[in-house]
C-alpha cells in the first residue's frame, strides 16, 4: 500500500485557529465537496480537542462533548483519566466562528452524549446516564437517571446519541433502554438494541442507526410498535439494512484493523468498503436544495469522507441508495480527517464532528497489522486535535448562528411549523416542558393546518408530551397528507381507552378504507388496544389483503398476543403457505418454548471478550511483558508476534497457570535469568473466564496472524485439573511436548 502521507501544514493552520484565524483557514485544499456547497470551520483547537458529539441551545451556542482519553496513544494508555469535558462554545461577535470556551462539566471519564432538555443537560459518563440543571451556564446538583445505561461494553460500542425523537422519548444507538421524563420523573422503558454508534430521526419519527460495516440501518414503523405480542420475532419492519452497498470512494490511501483481508483496498491502496461506518444523519434543514431535505449522510472517519443516501419509499419499506459513483458528498485529502458525529443546525446547515485523530482504532480490537502500519508511518506521533465545520449551499451567506432566547411563547409556538427540522424540535421540547397551558389553543390551530402538514405533526406530539392530546381533537383532525394520517392513527393508540374508544374507531375505519399501505400498517399495529368487536373484522379485512406480506405479517401478529392459535386455521384457509400463516406458525413455537422476543432491560455487564482480555492484561501482564506486549529488559521476552503468541492458545493457558521458566526462546533470542513467570492458577481473584479474555486479546492483539479468536472457558478449566497438583513451573521442553506423558 502507498505510504500515507499527512499534510502538518494543516496541523500548522489548525493550533493557530482561534477568534481571528479559525474563519481564514482555506479549506479547498483540504477537501472535495459536491458543487455547489461550502465548507467553513465553525470551531478548532485549541478551543476544542477530541470532539465526539455536539448540541445547540436556543441561544446559538454548541454544547461539545470532549472525549480525550480515547486512545491517546498507540496502546490506549491511560483510557480511565477523568480529563473527558463538556464545554460550551460561543460566537462572540457574530462571525459565525466559536471565539469564547466555557467548560461546564469537566473531569470525566470518556464522555459521549449529550441532549438539552427540561432547563438541564442529560449526559454520559458509564456507566451512569445523569440529568443537571443549569444554572447560570453552571452545573446545579446531578440528578442519576440510569446506573445502567452504559454497564460494561468496549468505548466504541457502548451506548451513545441521546436523540430526542417526535415520540416525546429519548433513544440511544447500542443501548435497549430509552427515556423520558414526565410529570418531573424520569421513566425508563425497554426498546431493541439500534445500531453502534450515532443515531437519527425523520420528520415522522422513524429512526436510523448503522453498524461499523453497513452504512444505514431504519426502522418501517416508529420504535416500540412491534413488542405487543412477546412471542413475535420481528425481522422485517425494524432494523433493517436500507442500503445493498457498502462501497465508499476515498481520495486517498488510509489504514483500516484487517486492511491484510483479500479486497479491502482497491488498485491504488484506498479502502473499498465502510469498516467504521457511523452517525448517519437525515438531513432536515433548509440551507440546501429542497430535493437534499429527507435524504441520508454518514460518516466514514476511515476513509475521511461523508457518505450521501437518497432514500426512498415504496409500500412501507424504504430503500437507501448511493448518491454517486467514484465520488461522495464531502471528502477530505488529510487522513486525520475523523468525522464521527453529524447535526443539523439551528440555521438549517449541515455540522460535521471531527475528531481530528490518527488513530480511531480501540487497542482491544486493533490487531498487529494494523498497529505495526501507524508505527510505520509515524501516525502515532500526530498531535490529537479536533475541528467542527459547517456545510451549507455555496450561496449563502449568513454566519451567525440564530438566537433564539429571546422567543415569545407565541413565537416558540409558530416554530413548530417551520421548515427546519432542528427548529421544530426544539420548539416542541420548550414547549413540552414549559407546559404552559395558555398555548394550547394555538397548538391545536397548527394541528389543524393542512396547509403545513409537518407542522401538524409536530403539534400533535407537542401536545401528547403535554398530556392535552383527546379523542375529540384526533377525530377534527382533516388532512390530504398520508403522513399525517397515519401519525393520527399512532396517537389515537396512545391514548385509546373504554371511555373514547367509540369515538376514535372511525379513524381506524376510514384508514382501512383508504387506499395507503403504511395507514394500513399503522392500523394493524393499533388494532391490539381496540376492544370493540369491530376490530375483528378490521384485522381480517387487512389479514386477507395483505396475507403474504412480510412486514403486514408482522403487524398483525403483533397485534392479536394470545389469539394467534385460534386465526391460524382461518389464515390458512385463506392462503395455506403465506407469509401471515409462517408468522403464526413460528410465534406458536415461540410461545410452546416460553422463548420471548420482546426487548427486556439488561442487568448483566456487557463488556466483550477482548474489551475485558485488554483491561485484565493492563492489570496483571503489562508491568512485565509491556502494554505493547514488546517485553521489558531483564524483565520478561516480548509476547508481541512471538512463537508462543503465534502458537496454540492450550499452551499459553498452560504458562498462565502453572508459570514458565528459562532459557526461553523467542524470535530467536534466548532468554535465561529474568524469563521467569510465576503461574496463577492459586490466584482466586483471577477465574478461567479471566485467562479466556486474556487470550483473546493478545490472541488479536499481538499475533502476526490477525483474527477473530475466542477459546472455550471449558478448555482452560480442563487445564486447570489436568495440572491441579503440578507444583513446578512448565520449561519450554515440556510445553512443547504437551500434552505430557
Amino acid at each position: 500500500m502507498k505510504k500515507l502521507i499527512v499534510s502538518f501544514f494543516a496541523y500548522l493552520l489548525l493550533f493557530s485557529a482561534c477568534k481571528n484565524t479559525t474563519d481564514a483557514i482555506d479549506l479547498t485544499s483540504e477537501f472535495t465537496l459536491e458543487k455547489g456547497f461550502h465548507i467553513s470551520a465553525v470551531a478548532a483547537e485549541p478551543l476544542l480537542t477530541s470532539p465526539v458529539a455536539i448540541e445547540f441551545d436556543e441561544k446559538g451556542r454548541i454544547w461539545a462533548v470532549e472525549m480525550t482519553g480515547y486512545m491517546r496513544d498507540i496502546d490506549g494508555s491511560d483510557e480511565k483519566e477523568p480529563d473527558g469535558k463538556i464545554s460550551i462554545l460561543e460566537d462572540t461577535d457574530g462571525d459565525g466562528v466559536m471565539d469564547n470556551k466555557k467548560i461546564f462539566l469537566d473531569e470525566l471519564v470518556l464522555p459521549r452524549a449529550i441532549e438539552l432538555i427540561n432547563g438541564g443537560l442529560l449526559y454520559t459518563e458509564p456507566p451512569n446516564l445523569w440529568w443537571v440543571p443549569i444554572e447560570n451556564d453552571q452545573p446545579g446538583e446531578a440528578q442519576l437517571v440510569d446506573s445502567m445505561y452504559a454497564n460494561g461494553g468496549n468505548v466504541e460500542h457502548a451506548p451513545n446519541g441521546l436523540l430526542y425523537n417526535l415520540d416525546n422519548w429519548i433513544y440511544s444507538a447500542k443501548c435497549d433502554r430509552r427515556y423520558r421524563l414526565r410529570n418531573g420523573k424520569w421513566e425508563t422503558d425497554a426498546t431493541y438494541f439500534k445500531g453502534q454508534w450515532g443515531i437519527t430521526n425523520d420528520d415522522e419519527g422513524h429512526l436510523y442507526y448503522n453498524d461499523n460495516s453497513n452504512p444505514i440501518y431504519g426502522d418501517f414503523v416508529q420504535s416500540n410498535q412491534v413488542n405487543a405480542n412477546p412471542f413475535l420475532e420481528s425481522k422485517n419492519l425494524e432494523r433493517q439494512n436500507l442500503s445493498k452497498s457498502r462501497r465508499f470512494y476515498p481520495s486517498h490511501p488510509t489504514l483500516i484493523n484487517r486492511g491484510y483481508m483479500e479486497g479491502a483496498y482497491d488498485e491504488a491502496g484506498r479502502v473499498k468498503h465502510f469498516t467504521s461506518a457511523c452517525s448517519p444523519l437525515i438531513y432536515r434543514g433548509e440551507q440546501f436544495r429542497s430535493d437534499y431535505y429527507g435524504q441520508a449522510f454518514v460518516c466514514g472517519p476511515e476513509g475521511n469522507l461523508v457518505k450521501r443516501f437518497e432514500l426512498e419509499t415504496t409500500n412501507g419499506k424504504m430503500e437507501a441508495k448511493a448518491t454517486s459513483e467514484g465520488s461522495e458528498f464531502l471528502v477530505s485529502n488529510d487522513e486525520t480527517f475523523r468525522p464521527v458525529n453529524l447535526n443539523n443546525g439551528p440555521d438549517g446547515a449541515l455540522y460535521v464532528v471531527d475528531m481530528r485523530r490518527a488513530i480511531i482504532q480501540h487497542r482491544a480490537f486493533m490487531t498487529s497489522y494494523l498497529k505495526e502500519l501507524i508505527i510505520k508511518n509515524k501516525m502515532d506521533s500526530l498531535p490529537i486535535t479536533g475541528r467542527i465545520f459547517r456545510v451549507a449551499d455555496s450561496t449563502n451567506t449568513v454566519k451567525a448562528l440564530p438566537d433564539l432566547s429571546q422567543l415569545s411563547l407565541a413565537e416558540w409556538v409558530s416554530l413548530l411549523q417551520s421548515t427546519n427540522g432542528w427548529q421544530r424540535k426544539i420548539a416542541q421540547k420548550k414547549l413540552v416542558y414549559g407546559n404552559d397551558k395558555s398555548v394550547i389553543d394555538a397548538i391545536i390551530t397548527i394541528a389543524k393546518n393542512v396547509k403545513n402538514p409537518l407542522g401538524q405533526i409536530q403539534a400533535l406530539w407537542t401536545l401528547e408530551g403535554m398530556g392535552e392530546l383527546s379523542a375529540e381533537l384526533l377525530t377534527t383532525i382533516k388532512t390530504s397528507d398520508a403522513a399525517v394520517a397515519s401519525q393520527v392513527i399512532l396517537l389515537a393508540k396512545t391514548i385509546i381507552n373504554s371511555a373514547n374508544e367509540a369515538a376514535l374507531l372511525p379513524i381506524f375505519e376510514n384508514a382501512v378504507a383508504s387506499n395507503n399501505f403504511d395507514q394500513h400498517l399503522q392500523v394493524a399495529h393499533s388494532l391490539g388496544k381496540v376492544t370493540n368487536p369491530k376490530k375483528d373484522e378490521l384485522w381480517m379485512n387487512l389479514a386477507t389483503t395483505y396475507v403474504d406480506n412480510s412486514m403486514m405479517a408482522e403487524a398483525l401478529v403483533s397485534s392479536i398476543a394470545g389469539k394467534e392459535r385460534e386465526l391460524l386455521p382461518t389464515i390458512e384457509k385463506v392462503q395455506k403457505e403465506s407469509a401471515l400463516a409462517a408468522t403464526l406458525h413460528k410465534t406458536l413455537i415461540n410461545i410452546a418454548d416460553d422463548n420471548r422476543k420482546e426487548p427486556v432491560l439488561s442487568v448483566t455487564d456487557q463488556t466483550d471478550d477482548r474489551t475485558r482480555g485488554f483491561e485484565l492484561y493492563q492489570m496483571y501482564c503489562g508491568t512485565c511483558h509491556g502494554m505493547d506486549g514488546k517485553g521489558m529488559e531483564n524483565l520478561a521476552p516480548p509476547l508481541y508476534q512471538s512463537e508462543y503468541v503465534d502458537g496454540p492458545a492450550e499452551h499459553i493457558a498452560l504458562v498462565m497457570l502453572n508459570g514458565l521458566q528459562g532459557p526461553i526462546t523467542v524470535h530467536g533470542k534466548i532468554y535465561e535469568g529474568a524469563a521467569v513467570m510465576p503461574g496463577i492458577k492459586q490466584n482466586p481473584d483471577i477465574s478461567d473466564k479471566d485467562i479466556k479474555d486474556i487470550i483473546a486479546f493478545i490472541k488479536s492483539g499481538f499475533t502476526s496472524k490477525p483474527k477473530w479468536f475466542n477459546m472455550k472457558e471449558s478448555i482452560i478449566a480442563e487445564l486447570r485439573a489436568a495440572t491441579a497438583d503440578r507444583q513446578e513451573m512448565f520449561t519450554e521442553a515440556e510445553l512443547k511436548a504437551w500434552p505430557l506423558e
